[in-house]
């Protein structure tokens, strides 16, 4: 259910990600982010987590409060994904150099 302005970007953002699994970027994120867990944030449709792309380091608390407040951690965390992000794209081109 939309409640806030956080619920609408973050079910705009939801409905476009989509479910792309790869293991060379969850291998990569838990080499860079090792003492941290990856928090998918956008969540899951039907147990099926949304894209391992848009996800960030979290701890172990921050995980279980992320999970109670999906939308407004998302919000909160949406600069620290872009960073992966980022961080992810600048590896693969250091790869292909």
């Amino acid at each position: 259910m939309i409640k806030t302005k956080e619920d609408i970007l973050f079910n705009a953002c939801k409905n476009v990600v989509g479910f792309d699994r790869s293991k060379r970027f969850k291998d990569w994120f838990h080499e860079k982010y090792p003492d941290m867990e990856q928090h998918h944030g956008l969540g899951s449709y039907t147990g099926i987590k949304t894209s391992d792309y848009c996800s960030f380091p979290l701890t172990h608390k921050q995980h279980k409060e992320a999970e109670k407040d999906k939308s407004g951690w998302f919000v909160k965390c949406l600069p620290l994904m872009l960073t992966v992000m980022i961080a992810y794209i600048k590896h693969l081109e250091g790869e292909i150099k």
